[in-house]
């Protein structure tokens, strides 16, 4: 038996002989945790899960029936690599950022847990301590999950950059995750396998306490969506659990006490709004830096922007009533002839009637008022201007268009906040699989079992699609091929976003940046069409310097060229207009590193002015410039005014 065996471990662990003299009084306090194993950088390891970056950068592990929970592992860190990151040599990844030079496994230990926070809510998490830590200048990296991934969702951002400098890493699915409600007696453990409910007692003690309900088996119901808890208000809760749980595993295995670790909390999307709000709600001081890369964050704030001269006044809108009017004008803001050149163009070819048809639906229903679809398109394009979204952004409209996203962002984040089931049937709109010819269909056993490996818990992925229902509630047929694209179940989560409602259960969500006073990186791409840049990083940061008591290391970059999703970098038509923003991350993260360690100045908030490459020419550090501690590009906030130095 090898020592990548899995070792379950339930609320309790053995103590060696020669352990038990100097860390007697720690050991006795190790915090509870359901599952222990260790990973022998051979067999397996924390890093990479023994893929390598060349298994990383190839075919993805097979999946058969019945996987194991190390199989489900390795599957799940691939799918987030690969989902996070470009990582062709092309592209730079390997050679000038990422897992560069001759990779090296990282053996060590991984903890299990699923946890509550006080007010009861569930999340999963997982902390891996390295061998080599680094007991002399000890870190810890908390890295909550992007979009609605699993607990491993940053694996490929903030975890691997951490275990590179011998951190320990601390991960959270922050209340979401990539379970579905089950039938037929099964149920879900927390590392992703599928059981029943007469598995053995010590099993029995691995299986999720989460509960899902499916009014039918054409329905899924993830976690994001439908747990009923509203999991986004508790994101801060649920970083600072996993940085306290992260403590406490080092201080049960080493002579270390919570002061003598750096934590750090790093993350990107809503991985990055989530860390964000720790840094507001750590009145504790569990955390001491926070790293948030194009944060989904919800901000109330009013400012003045002047950039390039232009000068507009910003009313910054939370994401739900942003996407609620994408939903809508997108689509056929796709067809405008602007966007002639924007990558995936060409991918829209089949559906062009679709579009077409939905610029008339709109006009119909008095939302457009031009006649041909030409001057419809023109329209959309400027109602989008109306929301305050960088014009750079909608080269990313067909892409959005095609996998549905804006719907997908409407449903998920609808019914989390209004705490619904699946069978309350919000807006007519819910998720389910389809066969070949567009026929609703339940999931196959396959599909259900490698949920955790392939799932990125919203539609699209692993064969969950967003459906349309008609008023019983009954699957009808996907989204996009619903009447006018389910311009009906659109229009209804638009109004649902003016209502009282979700209104009030947006207050539990808003971010309050005056009360960030941690030493913090925020980075955001200009051309980023999923976080809009206005309403989220450049909101959070001129509220927080602006207000009374403004944190002087608050830093803000913002990098020209950049998306929100580095990982499309790899299709073509993407990487000749746009440029990765992990590099940039990654920089950010030393940055605060040395700074907690050494008390290096944080750089000059600033934007980085990179230059795009050509169809196959080769990523370089000419064309993504480092950070400059001082620069002439600077960002500055005054009381009223943000100004970006261009």
């Amino acid at each position: 038996m090898n020592k990548a065996v899995t070792l379950l471990v339930v609320m309790s662990s053995l103590v060696s002989c020669a352990s038990k003299t100097k860390n007697q009084a720690l050991t006795r306090n190790k915090p509870d945790y359901q599952k222990e194993i260790y990973y022998d950088g051979i067999h397996s390891d924390l890093l990479t899960a023994g893929l390598g970056l060349d298994g990383l950068r190839g075919p993805a592990p097979e999946l058969n029936m019945n996987a194991s929970a190390d199989v489900l592992r390795k599957a799940s860190y691939y799918h987030q690599f690969k989902a996070m990151n470009d990582l062709t040599e092309a592209g730079g990844y390997g050679r000038l950022f990422g897992i560069t030079g001759e990779y090296k496994p990282v053996a060590g230990v991984e903890y299990w847990a699923q946890r509550r926070i006080k007010a009861g809510a569930l999340h999963t998490t997982v902390v891996q301590i390295p061998d080599g830590f680094d007991v002399e200048n000890p870190c810890l990296i908390v890295a909550p999950s992007s979009g609605s991934r699993n607990v491993f969702g940053a694996v490929g951002t903030s975890g691997a950059w951490g275990l590179m400098q011998s951190c320990a890493v601390s991960y959270t699915d922050k209340g979401t995750g990539t379970e579905i409600a089950l039938k037929g007696g099964k149920q879900y453990q927390i590392d992703g396998i599928v059981v029943s409910h007469s598995q053995p007692d010590e099993q029995a003690k691995l299986v999720s306490r989460r509960l899902l309900s499916s009014p039918s088996p054409l329905h899924v119901a993830q976690v994001h969506a439908y747990s009923e808890e509203n999991p986004e208000q508790y994101w801060g809760d649920f970083v600072l659990d996993a940085a306290s749980f992260g403590l406490d595993l080092i201080q049960s295995k080493y002579a270390l006490t919570s002061k003598d670790v750096h934590v750090i909390a790093a993350s990107v999307s809503n991985g990055g709004g989530a860390v964000l709000r720790a840094a507001e709600h750590d009145k504790a001081g569990i955390i001491d830096a926070v790293v948030a890369a194009e944060p989904q964050v919800n901000v109330a704030h009013r400012f003045e922007l002047i950039q390039d001269e232009n000068k507009q006044t910003i009313s910054s809108q939370p994401l739900i009533q942003l996407s609620s009017m994408m939903s809508l004008y997108e689509p056929c803001a796709s067809l405008d002839e602007s966007l002639n050149s924007a990558p995936f163009k060409g991918n829209t070819a089949l559906i062009q009637p679709l579009l077409a048809k939905r610029c008339q639906a709109l006009a119909d229903a008095g939302w457009l008022t031009a006649q041909t679809t030409k001057e419809q398109a023109s329209e959309a394009i400027k109602k989008i201007a109306l929301l305050q979204i960088e014009s750079s952004a909608l080269q990313m409209a067909h892409i959005n268009t095609l996998i549905g996203m804006w719907p997908a962002i409407n449903h998920t984040y609808a019914n989390s906040y209004l705490q619904k089931e699946a069978s309350d049937n919000l807006c007519q709109s819910a998720m389910s699989a389809f066969a070949v010819d567009g026929t609703p269909r339940e999931l196959s056993a396959k599909e259900v079992e490698g949920m955790f490996a392939l799932s990125n818990g919203i539609a699209p992925g692993n064969g969950v699609e967003l459906a349309y229902t008609n008023e019983d509630n009954q699957v009808v047929s996907k989204m996009m091929f619903a009447d006018d694209m389910g311009l009906k179940s659109q229009l209804c989560f638009y109004h649902l976003g003016q209502t009282k409602a979700i209104k009030e259960a947006l207050q539990v969500v808003m971010a309050k940046p005056e009360r960030n006073h941690k030493p913090t990186i925020i980075l955001h791409g200009q051309a980023d069409s999923t976080v809009a840049v206005n309403h989220a990083s450049r909101a959070y940061f001129h509220r927080n310097q602006s207000g009374l008591n403004p944190n002087q290391n608050l830093k803000y970059f913002e990098i020209q060229n950049a998306q929100h999703f580095d990982a499309f970098l790899a299709y073509p038509g993407f990487k000749e207009q746009f440029l990765p923003m992990h590099p940039y991350f990654e920089q950010s993260m030393l940055m605060m590193l040395n700074h907690l360690r050494n008390g290096q100045p944080l750089a000059q908030s600033q934007v980085i002015k990179t230059a795009v490459r050509g169809q196959k020419e080769p990523l370089t550090k000419a064309h993504i410039p480092a950070i400059k501690a001082v620069s002439e590009s600077r960002i500055t906030a005054t009381e009223n005014q943000l100004v970006i130095h261009e």
